[in-house]
């Protein structure tokens, strides 16, 4: 089963504090949606109102058209998987699964019959006795995922599920979280801080900062044509340059650059900025560079503004000796006007 969610003026106030300021937002049944920002942004505020666990200070909340102004958590078409699984350990994986089923007062053959297909889908289907103490931590994640979908909900709620993981098994339950998500093809709505996560798993990204929504788009929207200077920043690494409009270009600490003429922020990301492109930004030198598998991070002096230091990340065997003289060059420059900042 799957469900729209629309989020129509929801504000949230803790006392004097506001934690959400009217937040609107529409998501499609079926959609994963990635809610991405710093600790305090309001991404868990949201996700909890969602949920039902907090009460909006003012609007509401639609899932699959219906108002859940005044429904309780447990009567919401929801589950939440939250970060520390929170699993019986007194209980097998089999049973652990089939809680939810088991209060909503299915039987106990239906009940089992339903965890064991939800303990395949997450690839535990031989594990079914075993107690919890006895997994590794991504596979108690798989069996959090499971009991949540047991119970097939219309929405389901992500609260950091994978923060507690090593980087290289996070990973691996990202690719496979996205997986159970198109086949299941229930409305996913998760929770992180990790930008690449939220890039690797997300139909869209919900980039949020105190209370607000700086930026909702597909992954390479909000990487490569960012809305904002926070949404630009907080989405990886990025060079920035502060520019004038000047005639038919735009005058920088770089000289006068062939671009359209408008006044704000030049952003490039590391990746966009090498020894050829489509704008020159002038002889640049090299200060220092360090090798990172996939690039070479390289730490540029431009001539003409001693002061600023720019980041490049050059192919492998691709860049310049410490203290040589190049000609950088850019590619999909963005410019962010002031007001979008």
């Amino acid at each position: 089963m799957t469900a729209d969610v629309h989020i129509h003026g929801v504000e949230h106030r803790f006392d004097t504090f506001t934690a959400l300021h009217r937040v609107d937002l529409k998501i499609s049944a079926g959609e994963f949606i990635v809610l991405l920002g710093p600790s305090g942004c309001g991404k868990t505020t949201l996700l909890s109102i969602i949920g039902g666990f907090l009460s909006p200070s003012e609007g509401n909340v639609l899932i699959g058209g219906k108002d859940m102004s005044l429904v309780a958590p447990r009567a919401r078409p929801t589950t939440t998987v939250f970060q520390d699984y929170a699993l019986f350990p007194h209980m097998s994986l089999r049973d652990n699964v089939a809680f939810g089923l088991r209060m909503r007062g299915v039987g106990r053959a239906a009940r089992h019959k339903k965890a064991l297909e939800m303990l395949d889908l997450v690839g535990l289907s031989d594990k079914g006795d075993r107690k919890p103490h006895a997994l590794s931590g991504g596979q108690r994640q798989r069996v959090a995922l499971a009991r949540a979908l047991a119970v097939d909900p219309d929405v389901l709620l992500l609260d950091e599920p994978l923060g507690a993981l090593d980087l290289k098994l996070r990973r691996q339950m990202q690719d496979e979280l996205k997986a159970i998500q198109r086949s299941v093809g229930t409305t996913f709505i998760h929770v992180t801080h990790d930008q690449e996560e939220a890039m690797a798993i997300a139909d869209r990204i919900v980039v949020m900062n105190q209370g607000r929504i700086e930026h909702c788009g597909t992954p390479e929207e909000v990487y490569l044509t960012p809305k904002t200077l926070f949404s630009a920043n907080f989405m990886g690494e990025m060079n920035r340059i502060p520019v004038t409009a000047a005639g038919q270009g735009v005058a920088s600490p770089l000289g006068l650059l062939p671009l359209a003429p408008q006044t704000g922020t030049l952003c490039l990301r590391p990746e966009n900025l090498g020894l050829a492109g489509e704008v020159s930004l002038g002889p640049a030198r090299l200060e220092a560079a360090a090798f990172f598998g996939s690039h070479h991070r390289c730490h540029f002096t431009p001539l003409a503004a001693p002061d600023l230091r720019l980041i490049a990340h050059l192919p492998q065997g691709r860049h310049p000796a410490p203290g040589e003289e190049v000609e950088l060059f850019a590619t999909h420059p963005v410019i962010l006007a002031p007001e979008a900042a």
